[in-house]
C-alpha cells in the first residue's frame, strides 16, 4: 500500500474534490498519531493469485483474485469460482470507530466496476466499511439477499435474475430490527462501468453518500433506534457469486482516511 497526494481535479483516476477537500493528507502523513489513512491502487504487485493481496485479508468460499497486469494504472480482479454461493473479500485491519458526536472525521472512496458472465439469480457485491466479524466471515448472505447482519456503512448492487442492479447506498446497525436502511434506492445508474463510490463523516452526525464526485443522499445516525453507531470499521470489498454464475468486482484504487478517535482507531 501506498498514499496519494490530493488532487484538483476529479478525473475517474483521481479522488472527487467534493470528499477530500477537507482532508488535509500533509497534515495527516505529518500526525500519524492522529490520523490513519490506506491508499491502494494495485499497481505494486504482490498478487498471488487466489492467495493474498498484499496489505489486505483475502477470506470467501473459493476466492479467486488476480492482478491485471495489462491495466497501466493498476487494477484487480475480485470473483468466485463460479460456483453457486461462492464469494471473494479483501478487508483491511480495523481501522476507526464510528462514533456520534466524536469529532473524529472519515473520508472513503473507491473506483469499482461490476461485470457479470450472463444473467443468473441473486449475485450481489459490497463496497464500504463493516465491522471486522463481518469482513471474516460470508460478507453476504447466500443467493446475495443481503450484506450480514453486522454494522456496516457502504454501497450494495444485486442481480434480479436479469441485469445486474444499481448501487445502493445503505447503512446498518446490526442487531437492530430497524435496520439496514436503503438510504439512496438505484443511487448508481451504471453499476457495471467504472464509477467512484464515496463517503464522508462529519464527525458528529451525518454520512455523506456520492457516485462520481456527485451527492446522492445523507443519512443523520440520529436517527438510530436503540443503537448508536460505536463499532470498529474496516474498509471492505467483496463480491458473491449465485446460480453457478460469475460475479466479478473491478478495483481500480480504494482510499481511505479518518482522524483518529481515542481508542487507536
Amino acid at each position: 500500500m501506498g498514499y496519494v497526494s490530493y488532487k484538483t481535479a476529479g478525473t475517474a483516476g483521481q479522488e472527487s474534490p467534493i470528499i477530500w477537500a477537507t482532508f488535509d493528507g500533509l497534515k495527516a502523513r505529518a500526525n500519524r498519531n492522529e490520523y490513519v489513512e490506506v491508499y491502494d491502487d494495485f499497481t505494486g504487485g504482490g498478487v498471488v493469485t487466489d492467495t493474498s493481496v498484499p496489505g489486505w485479508d483475502l477470506t470467501g468460499t473459493n476466492a479467486d483474485v488476480e492482478q491485471v497486469v495489462d491495466v497501466a494504472n493498476g487494477q484487480i480482479l475480485m470473483e468466485g469460482s463460479g460456483a453457486d454461493n461462492d464469494s471473494c473479500t479483501i478487508a483491511s485491519p480495523d481501522l476507526y470507530l464510528l462514533t456520534k458526536d466524536s469529532g473524529k472525521r472519515f473520508w472513503f472512496e473507491a473506483c469499482v466496476k461490476l461485470s457479470a458472465a450472463g444473467a443468473a439469480d441473486d449475485f450481489a457485491a459490497f463496497v464500504g466499511l463493516i465491522e471486522k466479524t463481518g469482513a471474516t466471515a460470508e460478507l453476504i448472505a447466500d443467493n446475495g439477499a443481503t450484506v450480514i447482519d453486522e454494522d456496516f456503512v457502504g454501497f450494495f448492487a444485486d442481480s434480479d435474475a436479469t441485469a445486474i442492479q444499481p448501487w445502493n447506498c445503505t447503512i446498518n446497525i446490526g442487531g437492530d430490527a430497524s435496520f439496514p436502511v436503503t438510504v439512496e434506492a438505484n443511487a448508481v445508474a451504471l453499476s457495471t462501468s467504472y464509477v467512484k463510490l464515496g463517503m464522508a463523516f462529519d464527525g458528529r452526525k451525518t454520512v455523506s453518500f456520492y457516485a462520481d464526485g456527485v451527492l446522492l443522499d445523507t443519512y443523520d445516525i440520529d436517527g438510530l433506534t436503540g443503537n448508536t453507531m460505536n463499532h470498529e470499521f474496516c474498509v471492505v470489498l467483496g463480491v458473491k457469486d449465485c446460480e453457478a454464475a460469475q460475479l466479478g468486482l473491478s478495483v481500480d484504487w480504494v482510499h481511505f482516511a479518518a482522524e483518529k478517535n481515542v481508542s487507536g482507531y
